[in-house]
């Protein structure tokens, strides 16, 4: 039988020292008991034969030359014994008998000592089958588990007394990837198998491992075993697993991306670059700009690898086989990106973007943006992903905005005139009208049987002064188009309320109005155009006599105050009317916004205008408890006399 199957690969221990001693004792005695026979004994056969019994017994315990030496001293006891029973009648049988016993020891003494040397052989491999990390058994015909090792009780969980004499494959729950009437056969024709096969350990885990069986047969009976070695692959299966669930889930957003994706191989590119260097030039740049037609022969080594679904729509292709298989097939001759790709893919730099055009394949340019990000070092330069965004539908949308931010300017130069056309008529229709009111009485006056002259002449005044306001609004509005400087000045507000109060002065008394001027401002003046803050504070006074009109006459009051509240001045201006609804107040200022029939909702926003370019606030308050009516508060910077 083959040595795997006659060799236990765990031998016993050698005997102890007690042992060791008896049996050496027992050689002696009979190497002494036979030299005692042999030499006294009449004795016609050949005793020193027995000679051989005492190398067997100190074999083990005297390898190599003392064992020659114990047999060379057999053979001299065997020769004294020949020559002390024969004397000097030396007789032919006698004499065989002993070349026999010596020929015997010499084979015993041969065959103990290469028997010795093959165990220790045997020995020195079962002790590396044991250390060995693989996990290693021998299985007989029946699979049983004849010797099993260190490196199976490990990866397993079962001792070695546990699992010798266990069926194998009933323990582990061996489960082969063919049928094992298969795999038998295929150990059988070729002596040896090798395949991924799933068991079990002892505390139920699954392991996958990869198994290589090896035939061990006997030449004399026939009988085989096999030597099973296993290496545990679950922990290299799970990542292989977890890499092609990770390039699954990569592939299936590469091919449905909404960007255009496109692998380049860039060895080439690396190569002709380091070429470039080699032959001396420093400066890329200005070599590429002396001489394009090496950026061309360059592109033309550039291969494409691979695109996902959207290139292939992009481009109009039907399928990748169809797909351009260089970079230069789609790149106009006039194009210039890719020399800006070389600079930055020479320079190191770690990134690169670049707007460009590309040609499709029914020949249509498309206006593309193209991003790639390099790999660190040379590796992976045969699959560069590049990013390409199709740009077709963002230059028309910029085109469509362009046309519509130009049609928007033309809409608003035309709104803005008719915006200042609406506020030069508004501003101007209010000292109009009161140039017309006081003219109108003039001519009463002076219609009369007896003329009023001094009536009339306090209306022409009044017409005079009207005229003089409303050349300084004009003046105003044309220097607000202009970007004129206002002309600012320290104005007293108690003074500047009297003098608006004055400027409708006659529309109050046509509307019956009860006009209520409450100044506690008299040391407190503004910073600020006189004409400007003049003309708001009219605006918001008509304001509040229009908006009395329909109110009973008993009940319509105008009330002015002015006073100081740290250092801003506040005016308010309330009256007793229907106020804003709810809704309106938040709107009040907004230009063309209006609750009042025929208005034209500029006043508000003009006054709103007035009172920001002087730095202060304007707001619509809620009317005071028990109270009706609008009140509209203005806040501007104020100081001390």
């Amino acid at each position: 039988m083959n040595r795997l199957m006659r060799f236990s690969p765990f031998p016993s221990s050698r005997p102890s020292m007690v042992g060791r001693r008896l049996r050496l004792a027992g050689a002696g005695l009979i190497a002494a008991a036979v030299f005692v026979i042999d030499t006294f004994t009449p004795l016609s056969s050949a005793v020193a034969v027995l000679y051989v019994l005492v190398l067997l017994l100190v074999g083990e315990e005297l390898p190599g030359r003392r064992l020659w030496t114990v047999t060379l001293a057999c053979a001299a006891m065997a020769t004294i014994s020949f020559a002390v029973a024969h004397g000097e009648d030396v007789e032919l049988a006698p004499t065989l008998r002993l070349m026999v016993s010596l020929a015997a020891l010499g084979v015993a003494a041969f065959l103990t000592d290469r028997n010795l040397a093959a165990r220790e052989i045997l020995q020195a491999q079962a002790r590396l089958l044991d250390v060995t990390s693989d996990a290693i058994f021998i299985r007989d015909a029946q699979g049983r588990i004849t010797f099993w090792n260190r490196g199976a009780e490990r990866l397993y969980g079962w001792s070695r007394q546990e699992a010798v004499g266990q069926d194998a494959h009933r323990l582990l729950a061996t489960a082969l990837p063919a049928p094992s009437e298969d795999i038998a056969a295929h150990v059988a024709r070729h002596g040896a198998w090798q395949g991924e096969v799933t068991q079990r350990r002892k505390d139920g885990a699954t392991l996958v491992v990869l198994s290589e069986w090896i035939l061990e047969r006997d030449a004399e009976t026939g009988a085989h075993a096999l030597l099973e070695s296993n290496t545990d692959i679950s922990d290299l299966r799970r990542a292989d697993e977890a890499l092609r669930r990770s390039e699954a889930r990569y592939r299936t957003i590469f091919n449905t991306l909404a960007v255009s994706i496109w692998e380049h191989d860039f060895r080439p590119v690396r190569a002709a670059l380091d070429a470039l260097r080699a032959q001396g030039v420093g400066d890329l740049a200005d070599h590429l700009a002396r001489h394009p037609e090496v950026a061309r022969a360059i592109k033309a080594q550039v291969g494409i690898t691979d695109v996902n679904a959207t290139a292939l729509k992009m481009m109009g292709v039907a399928d990748k086989a169809g797909f351009f298989q260089r970079l230069d097939e789609l790149l106009p001759e006039t194009d210039d990106s890719f020399s800006q790709f070389l600079i930055a893919f020479d320079s190191g730099a770690p990134r690169f973007e670049t707007e460009t055009t590309v040609r499709s394949r029914t020949g249509e340019m498309i206006p593309v943006m193209v991003a790639l990000n390099f790999p660190p070092d040379a590796q992976g330069l045969d699959r560069v992903q590049a990013s390409i965004v199709d740009l077709t539908e963002q230059r028309r949308m910029q085109e469509r905005l362009d046309r519509a931010r130009a049609e928007l300017e033309h809409a608003l130069r035309a709104a803005t005139l008719g915006v200042l056309s609406a506020s030069i008529a508004h501003e101007v229709n209010q000292p109009l009208a009161a140039i017309s009111n006081a003219a109108g009485a003039a001519q009463r006056w002076l219609d009369r049987e007896t003329p009023d002259l001094d009536e009339a002449k306090e209306a022409v005044a009044d017409v005079v002064h009207a005229a003089a306001h409303a050349a300084e609004v004009v003046r105003g509005i044309r220097g607000l188009i202009a970007q004129t400087p206002a002309d600012r000045a320290a104005l007293p507000v108690d003074e500047l309320l009297t003098a608006s109060a004055g400027f409708v002065r006659r529309e109050i008394a046509e509307h019956g109005v009860e006009l209520v001027l409450d100044q506690q401002a008299a040391d407190t003046v503004v910073q600020g155009d006189r004409v400007v803050l003049q003309q708001a504070l009219v605006n918001l006074m008509l304001n509040g006599v229009q908006a009395m009109a329909a109110c009973p006459a008993e009940g319509r009051r105008l009330h002015v105050r002015a006073r100081r509240d740290g250092d801003e001045a506040v005016i308010e201006i309330a009256d007793t009317g229907p106020g804003f609804p709810p809704d309106a107040a938040d709107r009040a200022f907004e230009a063309f916004f209006t609750t009042k029939p025929g208005g034209m909702g500029l006043g508000l926003a003009i006054c709103q205008s007035a009172v920001a370019a002087h730095d202060g606030r304007i707001a619509v308050l809620p009317s005071a408890p028990g109270e009706t009516g609008a009140r509209i508060e203005i806040r501007l910077p104020a100081r001390s006399r």
